[in-house]
């Protein structure tokens, strides 16, 4: 699911640097006085899964130490009255006992800490059905590599937001430049053809892919945390500073309600 993902909302804050092959993450702000709280939440449709991790963020001088929050309370209600209270499992980690989310229903996350309220709000959109999931071979010789794309219908009618996921034998493929990203503006009501943004495949592997579908501001999220890393490429455009928060109270990050399909498929 997300949960993977959360791991990205620790460098928030962010610039990619790159030099050669090498790659390297490094805040922005290099003050080690003035961490800033980060927030990823989810709820999703499927059961047992929904998850908040809560950190700060280091520093340039300790890159990759992203200190976890302990001793927050988390609430999550809908809009029917029902009320969670997040159970803390994992360090900065805090997980439902019993929540599986409904489409169309609107969530509301409360986070209570050091005095401090945090607040988001997100509606999970309808599922759609992954169709069908399509590996196929690319290249010749030593370059030869496999390709995967999902297929899924777009239902119309207004707008829809969409991420695709891929696990290569149980394994997310989850840096930032793995994020793939799709919506409707072109292609409303048609069938959705979308090639992963993924390393290929290893031969004889399953791969399973997740179609996540996502409110507005899920979507521009995730959007501004792609560009952050093309940013890296020194004719694209400049980008903001920090991926744009639903979070209201302080904090970084992102909250989302979304409904999630899925296929497997196998390389040859």
């Amino acid at each position: 699911m997300f949960s993977n993902f959360s791991k990205l909302t620790a460098m928030l804050i962010v610039t990619v640097l790159i030099t050669g092959s090498c790659q390297k993450v490094i805040h922005v702000d290099l003050n080690n006085a003035n961490p800033q709280l980060v927030i990823a939440g989810y709820v999703t449709n499927q059961p047992l899964v929904d998850t908040v991790v809560i950190t700060k963020t280091g520093s340039y001088f300790t890159p990759g130490n992203y200190p976890h929050i302990n001793g927050a309370t988390v609430i999550i209600t809908d809009n029917t009255g029902l009320t969670d209270t997040f159970v803390q499992v994992d360090s900065g980690t805090y997980a439902t006992q019993h929540l599986t989310g409904i489409p169309g229903h609107t969530y509301t996350m409360h986070v209570y800490l050091a005095g401090k309220e945090y607040d988001a709000v997100s509606t999970m959109p309808a599922v759609v059905p992954l169709d069908s999931v399509e590996i196929y071979e690319v290249g010749s010789g030593s370059d030869t590599g496999y390709h995967v794309r999902g297929f899924f219908p777009d239902a119309g009618g207004g707008n829809h937001y969409y991420m695709l996921q891929a696990y290569y034998n149980s394994v997310l493929q989850d840096s930032a430049d793995n994020i793939t990203l799709d919506d409707n503006e072109y292609t409303s009501g048609l069938i959705q053809d979308v090639r992963l943004r993924v390393p290929y495949p290893p031969t004889g592997d399953t791969v399973k892919m997740n179609l996540l579908c996502l409110d507005y501001n899920t979507y521009n999220y995730f959007s501004v945390v792609k560009s952050i890393t093309a940013s890296a490429n020194p004719v694209s455009t400049a980008v903001p500073q920090n991926p744009p928060t639903n979070i209201l109270g302080g904090a970084q990050g992102y909250f989302s309600a979304y409904s999630i399909s899925t296929r497997t498929g196998y390389v040859p």
